[in-house]
């Protein structure tokens, strides 16, 4: 890889932090009779003590979990601190009634908290109103809430469910508890695994009867939830050409691997025998081999890329990299397949992470669940994803799902339908999920070359932010809503012999992990977000239906990478490239420098364009305050009158509170000076996030020349060639 015009590091020199103020404040509520309200208190208190205290996970914490209740105009976490210096820890928030959360309490706090209680209700002044007054009830968490999946309680249908404790447990009680849920399950069903991930939730998984259910949870106060395990699909391809006779599979580009996470490769066709680096196998219970036709489909695209029918031509194919192989879908003894669910995905992902991180960065997982993501909902899977994500520093790329059936007239009722949103685990908030559009049409397709896939799993995300955040070629469709060989993508069959073609998000997915890995070679110390970020900030906007005018984005992200331009600068434009981390104290100024020739009046046109990546901690209790880390973004300008801000808004900025990436633009024209302009950024926090804790991020500023006249490349390098080097990029190996 030529470093000729590779983008531009901002040195260390370039950055400065100033401390800022905190501020914050709150108000009372008022309530017309303190007294009549503290017994009210203190009776749910009772009743609650009663309750909780005698469930069978009650000897095995130090603490009470509840529900706690503001009044209506009033939402729980406006008033966090006040029910904190009652001794409450909010766990999470109700997502349909914000005043509504739940809490814990330390049961050697209890005491004190009565006693308080008492005071208020019996004194004259009602001490402790302040914080007292803010209470509605407080009640044991209904046995309805805990339960997030569709069931009959009077029904004998047998369900695969996962049980999930509160992460907020100590480690020692989770233990215990978990081995008393484990022997409460088996008076109903040996059916029964268990597992604590790396993330802190303990998982339970089983097979119970709907009307087991609620019996089970009635009984423990530490359970957080019961979700259905879902089991998640893959289809087969279609061979439609012989493989060229003879074919030549040219030396790997690079040594390095992409793990497939599907149904297996197929190995000793010839064409895959030299580049599948490792293979560990993590099949379903029963099964007696890999299902293999998704899995080497997919893997063809990782390697090989969009173009694989190319071959026919040119009788040769060149891979890119290897491949780690990890089936996860098997057949049994009749050919059947074995589709993993959920909780063995987690636990086969974990395992593999932890196994290679070191050595494999880029994760494919065509595949998922039919469920569409709830608002504020994430799935255990989803949440696993984030935390090794953000733990061993690797990226997981993931397909949006598929519409497998027209949900209503096409394209307006069938993308509005809500089973058109993206399927689970497509929600996870650091990983980048890819959506589909089209490469080829013919004169019956229902989408237009560059437009969006019409089976193309739509966002937003479940924090309601950018997802699917890319998009790569996955096929069309033609009416009325149709398979066609020849709008589909290519790739290879499971015996290799042939080529195959096949429609699907799964098939997007494998173009993007390829570019990530490329970019993972040509940065060999970075982390996953600065290749999040030049994959994000290098996409070319795509098309959507002319019919549908509202929420664009939620269709196709940031659009479609240039691979090309995010390794290196075109013609008319230039990057700067700064990966850093924020403390909690500070604003850090990121300067930077627009040369001369970009000055007002000559026949340039300045734009800038910025984008910000960074990997948020997140909270597996409370899905409605899910990323506990956010950034602000300022730019600011030189002018006759000094630095001045610039606001951006509208079409022109994406940055949604609590998302993992930021990305705005603004052309200039007039009232800035060329010279230092700086980008200010600040780190704010939310849970139990600690003071020292520093965020890492990567931020990529690109300047372009709108009129196409100015190599801004050769005048940064001319004008500031003292602090300005470029990025020395890493050959693959």
């Amino acid at each position: 890889m030529s470093n000729e015009r590779s983008h531009f590091e901002v040195p260390k020199e370039n950055i400065r932090n100033e401390k800022y103020e905190k501020t914050g404040g709150g108000k009372t509520f008022q309530r017309l009779n303190h007294g009549d309200h503290g017994k009210k208190l203190m009776d749910q208190t009772t009743k609650l003590k009663q309750v909780e205290l005698n469930k069978k996970d009650s000897k095995y914490t130090s603490d009470i979990f509840f529900q706690v209740e503001t009044p209506k105009e009033v939402s729980v976490k406006s008033e966090k601190l006040k029910l904190e210096k009652l001794g409450f820890e909010i766990v999470n928030y109700a997502k349909e009634n914000k005043s509504i959360g739940t809490a814990k309490i330390n049961k050697e706090q209890l005491a004190n908290f009565e006693a308080q209680l008492n005071e208020y209700t019996a004194s004259n002044e009602h001490v402790g109103k302040t914080y007292f007054s803010i209470l509605e009830d407080i009640v044991s968490v209904p046995t309805e809430s805990k339960i997030k999946t569709d069931i009959d309680f009077n029904s004998d249908e047998e369900i695969s469910i996962v049980i999930n404790l509160y992460n907020a447990l100590a480690a020692k009680e989770r233990l215990a508890i978990n081995n008393t849920i484990i022997e409460e399950i088996k008076k109903y069903t040996d059916n029964v695994s268990q597992r604590t991930f790396r993330n802190g939730v303990t998982s339970i998984a089983c097979v119970l009867k709907a009307k087991e259910i609620p019996v089970i949870v009635e009984e423990f106060s530490t359970i957080k939830e019961i979700k259905q395990n879902y089991t998640t699909f893959v289809e087969n391809s279609f061979p439609v050409q012989e493989m060229p006779n003879p074919l030549t599979i040219k030396n790997v580009h690079s040594n390095s691997s992409i793990c497939i996470i599907d149904s297996g490769i197929r190995n000793g066709t010839g064409i895959f025998d030299s580049l599948i680096s490792n293979q560990v196998q993590k099949l379903p219970l029963g099964s007696v081999d890999c299902h293999y036709d998704h899995g080497t489909f997919v893997a063809s695209r990782c390697t090989f890329g969009d173009n694989i029918d190319s071959c026919l031509g040119s009788h040769s194919l060149t891979p890119y990299c290897k491949l780690l192989d990890v089936p996860v879908f098997g057949i049994d003894g009749t050919g059947a397949i074995i589709n993993p669910d959920e909780f063995h995905l987690r636990s086969a992902i974990e395992d593999i992470v932890i196994q290679f991180y070191q050595s494999v960065k880029v994760y494919n997982l065509s595949l998922g669940s039919a469920i569409p993501i709830q608002d504020y909902e994430f799935s255990e899977l989803a949440k696993l994803l984030d935390h090794l994500s953000k733990m061993y520093k690797v990226l997981f790329v993931i397909s949006s799902g598929n519409i497998n059936s027209q949900l209503g007239n096409f394209p307006v009722d069938h993308f509005t339908n809500t089973d058109s949103r993206i399927g689970l685990p497509a929600e996870s908030l650091l990983s980048l999920t890819v959506g589909s559009i089209a490469k080829y049409k013919d004169g019956n397709s229902l989408a237009e070359i560059n437009e969006v896939s019409p089976f193309s799993r739509i966002g937003p995300g479940s924090d309601l932010g950018i997802k699917p955040e890319l998009v790569a070629h996955g096929g069309n469709l033609i009416a009325p809503y149709t398979y066609s060989p020849r709008v589909s993508t290519y790739g290879i069959s499971t015996d290799g012999k042939n080529l195959s073609v096949n429609i699907g998000t799964s098939f997007s997915a494998p173009i993007i992990s390829q570019y990530a890995q490329r970019l993972f070679d040509l940065y060999p110390n970075s982390d996953p977000n600065i290749v999040k970020a030049l994959l994000c900030h290098f996409s070319e906007p795509r098309l959507v239906y002319d019919e549908i005018t509202d929420d664009l984005i939620k269709f196709t992200g940031f659009g479609e990478p240039n691979i090309e331009n995010a390794i290196a600068a075109s013609n008319h434009n230039a990057a700067y490239i700064y990966e850093g981390l924020l403390d909690q104290d500070n604003y850090q100024y990121i300067s930077f420098d627009i040369p001369n020739s970009l000055a007002v009046g000559k026949e340039s046109k300045l734009k800038i364009k910025i984008t910000i990546t960074y990997d948020p901690p997140v909270n597996p209790d409370n899905e409605a305050e899910y990323s506990n880390a956010r950034i602000s973004a300022l730019l600011t300008k030189p002018t006759d009158d000094g630095m001045q801000p610039i606001i951006i808004s509208g079409d022109d900025k994406y940055q949604l509170p609590w998302n993992p990436v930021i990305q705005f633009e603004k052309t200039f024209s007039r009232s800035y000076l060329t010279g230092s302009w700086e980008l200010r950024l600040r780190l704010y926090t939310r849970g139990k996030v600690d003071q020292k804790y520093l965020q890492d991020y990567a931020v990529v500023i690109e300047l372009i020349d709108e009129n196409r006249k100015t190599n801004i490349y050769d005048d940064i390098l001319a004008q500031f060639a003292a602090i300005y080097k470029k990025i020395q990029l890493r050959e693959a190996a």
